[in-house]
């Protein structure tokens, strides 16, 4: 079955041959498609934000979608109009194509004032018309396959165009001036008419129609005084001669965590707040106070909720922003930074530091650990593998205190494994100094094993009174200690459910 489309006839302004009127958007999207040659790639979210728009129904209203259609003509074969199609319309003639079967008739008016009126037919199963403007939108529309949504109805204009060549260059054109001339409203200015309109737009208005984001930000954004929040003005564009962005920082940044820890979830305002004063005591450093990226500070309030704070990560990412200049970047994506960083973090997680008294007598211990550890990376085929990780083998291309490295690696690496053979003074402070680490956070003493080869030294000698009551592998040979050490690291990190559940 044809579909057919009513619309008054004018010429555009800058004398394109038009047709506007309003059909079903069932219909429109039934006749028409995107050109990948000159359109934007549809984005998943994007269709998705205008899916819930049909769904909510609420402040719902369609602009006028912009479609191109192509006279064609082919003058070889029977049926070929008697004069030139565009000439045929603008006398008020009638014109059918003999190659895609495409109908124009002029239809009557009321009076000789009125606007000429054409009768468009497609004949059925023909996608004849091209979407300039409006694609995004009947894609959404399309993705829905919902009935209900089948009555609803929105303007279009249909730009007439000749040859296949002119069609194209002007489809192109077009769409680049819709899409590039007009001066586009920003984030703020948008958010600022709903945000701040608490007449118009109750508390539960933000939250039911726009999202928990937008009531959250209302709240906060008087709260926020930057007399004392002085660090986060660049972000917050709260300085001389910087556009105000708050209550777009706010609300593209609490999206972004949403996103991060659970879409389903709203996060908690005070919370939040919290957050953001201790945000602000982080940008006192000097680097950070001249950024402006809200997706860096959408990583930090992310780190900053997170249920890995209390573990030290958002000072590890504090100090990798630093260290890697991440805050010089004008523009980040909050998601990939914090997936960046998190690739980094659980790498340093998998890092096992190894405390040991290095000498050609202990050596044998040494290579049993690594064995140990490399039989797992093999067997389990892990993407970021486990790294046992020695001091005296660490190059970091630059000289350092070889004490102040030591507690660093110590902090960033996930399991310490002290070999306390030969009973070595500084094994026992590296042991000590991550039980420090470990009280401070309130984690409990499992990110650590104590090992002993008796076939190398004398338990009885080596260690202490201090270590005596934790319990230490202590293995009669170097397999042994292989083995032991295996089954240990492989429960740790969760590789092997038998020895988990062992």
């Amino acid at each position: 079955m044809s579909t057919v489309f009513n619309g008054a006839f004018a010429p555009s302004i800058g004398g394109f041959l038009t047709v506007r009127g309003y059909a079903r958007l069932i219909d429109i999207a039934r006749c028409s498609y995107a050109d990948e040659a000159y359109q934007r790639d549809l984005k998943p979210s994007h269709v998705e934000d205008i899916k819930k728009f049909f769904d909510d129904g609420e402040y719902l209203f369609f602009p006028e979608i912009i479609l191109s259609v192509q006279l064609d003509v082919d003058y070889e074969k029977a049926g070929a109009p008697s004069a030139d199609p565009f000439q045929l319309i603008r006398d008020g003639e009638p014109f059918k194509s003999n190659t895609n079967g495409l109908d124009i008739k002029p239809r009557k008016t009321r009076s000789t004032s009125d606007l000429a009126r054409y009768e468009i037919t497609v004949p059925d199963g023909q996608k004849l018309f091209k979407r300039i403007d409006g694609n995004h939108r009947l894609s959404a529309f399309e993705a829905l396959k919902d009935v209900e949504f089948d009555r609803y109805v929105a303007p279009f204009c249909l730009v007439f165009f000749g040859s296949a060549k002119d069609a194209r260059r002007n489809e192109k054109a077009l769409f680049h001036n819709i899409n590039s001339k007009a001066m586009p409203l920003t984030s703020e200015e948008v958010y600022k008419g709903i945000i701040d309109a608490p007449d118009d737009f109750s508390d539960s208005d933000l939250n039911d129609r726009f999202g928990p984001e937008y009531l959250q930000c209302r709240q906060l954004k008087d709260r926020l005084d930057f007399s004392y929040l002085a660090n986060l003005k660049s972000v917050f564009g709260k300085n001389k001669g910087q556009d105000e962005c708050a209550r777009s920082v706010l609300i593209q940044s609490l999206q972004d965590v949403r996103g991060q820890i659970d879409p389903k979830t709203t996060l908690d305002t005070e919370a939040v707040f919290g957050a953001i004063k201790r945000i602000n005591d982080t940008y006192g450093d000097k680097r950070l106070q001249a950024s402006t990226a809200q997706g860096l500070f959408a990583a930090f309030l992310y780190f900053q909720l997170s249920t890995d704070r209390s573990r030290g990560t958002y000072e590890q990412f504090t100090n990798w922003v630093l260290r890697t200049h991440q805050y010089e970047l004008r523009s980040i994506n909050a998601a990939d930074l914090i997936k960046i960083f998190s690739k980094i973090a659980q790498s340093r997680k998998r890092q096992v530091f190894v405390s040991m008294q290095f000498s050609e007598d202990t050596k044998p211990n040494f290579e049993a650990i690594k064995s140990a550890i490399d039989d797992l990376n093999v067997k389990h085929d892990l993407d970021i593998a486990i790294r046992p990780l020695r001091i005296d083998q660490f190059d970091t291309g630059f000289s350092y205190v070889i004490n102040d490295e030591i507690l660093r690696l110590i902090e960033d690496s996930g399991y310490l494994i002290a070999d306390l053979t030969k009973g070595n003074p500084n094994v026992y402070h590296e042991i000590g100094y991550l039980m420090g680490l470990n009280q401070g956070q309130g984690l409990p003493h499992r990110n650590f094993l104590l090992v002993h080869n008796n076939s190398i030294g004398d338990a009885q000698k080596d260690i202490r009174f201090n270590l005596a009551g934790i319990k230490q592998l202590r293995e009669s040979d170097t397999n042994g200690l292989r083995e032991a050490v295996k089954r240990q690291v492989s429960i740790y990190f969760g590789l092997d459910e038998k020895a988990v559940e062992a």
